[in-house]
């Protein structure tokens, strides 16, 4: 049968055997539109009753979101149907490690939305930027963009999914570390890749105790589909939302298998800022499916620009004494890195993008100038599994390899 990846500008057209198994999201459940979620939100009243006249609303985004410029645009119209220009808003971004400032969502928006709303990007290292808000319950000092801790109001625009740091991403993960300081930005790296979304994860609760202490709250949140547009809208309450969007992530996106494949070819969606940071996550999982001596095969639209620890991965010789520091590090990408070099060490990683093949064979990966090699690859394995957008997924059902 014929199947296509797709990552951006970066396609292949696949023949896969009968014997090749092919996951595919479930994108039948849809609940509903993300305007119906929003006057049915969970815990809360629609969102424009959760603000009056004079009040300043932070709208706070997680650009790594399918469709967020649209999200943002009907959340913001949602609230001028209600109030005119009676709400003091502002759009916040994280800082954005490729250096644009987040163009490509801020040139997405309509020309109204830009005048309407403020827009400001997030600078860690700038102190004049952050206040502080509160203690933790662990004794920690928590400092937040301004924007935050004065606000009457803080709506969360992302995605539920699973994330090797939080467990699950969503809600209150939008908050912190990423409105907070460089250290604490830096910090933020996966601590056991032995575990489940489930388990407990310390930056995790701090997020969710930080939420909590910010006050009043409306998340509106997204399910991927198979194809990374958005399939379920989530609106409400953050602990109510974060509850149903688990359940609806898994349903989606958690993937059981009875062995182990010799070849994984997984897709990543095509993204500037992001790229690294899916092909780490699609890496980690698809070598979970094949297992020690498995082949793993990406297919990514990737950007040119990487990062220090990338850089440093591509100047060594043996990428494996690299895990120790970057655990030390305060990098931006080591946590992506350290989950490449971990997958390269259990499996045989190819990459077929956009990105020169010498510099990929730098970095340690085996390169596919084409489509051709690709379906070569294929051919050459008894047993294929084939898993779209797989920096989306978590695999429940096969032993996962010691990472």
């Amino acid at each position: 049968m014929n199947y296509q990846l797709t990552s951006g500008q970066i396609k292949a057209v696949l023949q896969l055997p009968e014997s090749a198994v092919v996951f595919n999201a479930d994108n039948q459940s849809v609940v509903a539109s993300l305007a119906t979620s929003l006057q049915s939100p969970l815990g809360l009243p629609p969102i424009e009753q959760c603000v009056v006249p004079g009040d300043r609303v932070a709208l706070v985004v997680d650009p790594d979101t399918p469709g967020v410029a649209d999200m943002i645009t009907l959340v913001w119209e949602q609230f001028q149907a209600s109030h005119g220009e009676e709400l003091d808003a502002t759009l916040l971004l994280p800082a954005d490690p490729d250096g644009s400032n987040w163009k490509a969502i801020i040139d997405g928006l309509p020309v109204h939305v830009r005048n309407q709303v403020a827009i400001h990007v997030h600078d860690p290292t700038d102190e004049q930027q952050r206040s502080y808000l509160a203690s933790s319950a662990g004794g920690e000092r928590i400092y937040l963009s301004h924007y935050l801790t004065d606000a009457d109001l803080v709506v969360t625009i992302g995605r539920i999914g699973f994330d090797a740091t939080f467990g699950y991403r969503g809600t209150n993960s939008s908050i912190y570390p990423a409105f907070s300081n460089t250290e604490s930005i830096n910090a933020a790296r996966p601590t056991d890749n032995d575990l489940a979304p489930g388990d407990s994860r310390p930056l995790r609760v701090l997020a969710d105790e930080i939420g909590w202490l910010l006050g009043t709250q409306f998340a509106v949140q997204v399910i991927p589909g198979g194809d990374g547009s958005a399939i379920e809208f989530l609106c409400g309450a953050p602990d109510e939302v974060m509850k149903a969007g688990r359940t609806l992530l898994h349903q989606h996106w958690a993937v059981t298998a009875d062995e182990t494949f010799e070849l994984v070819v997984v897709s990543v969606p095509a993204n500037a800022s992001n790229g690294w940071k899916s092909v780490g996550a699609a890496v980690e999982t698809a070598v979970r499916l094949a297992g020690d001596g498995g082949r793993v095969a990406v297919v990514a639209e990737l950007p040119n620009q990487i990062g220090p620890a990338m850089e440093m991965l591509r100047r060594s010789l043996e990428p494996e004494d690299l895990l120790k520091p970057l655990r030390r590090e305060m990098l931006h990408d080591a946590a992506e890195v350290s989950q490449l070099i971990k997958a390269m060490s259990h499996a045989r990683i190819y990459l077929h993008s956009n990105l020169d093949p010498v510099f990929v064979e730098e970095l340690g990966i085996l390169p596919l100038t084409s489509e051709a090699e690709l379906q070569r690859l294929i051919k050459s394995s008894e047993r294929t599994f084939v898993l779209p957008h797989a920096n989306f997924a978590w695999v429940e059902s096969v032993a996962p390899a010691t990472l």
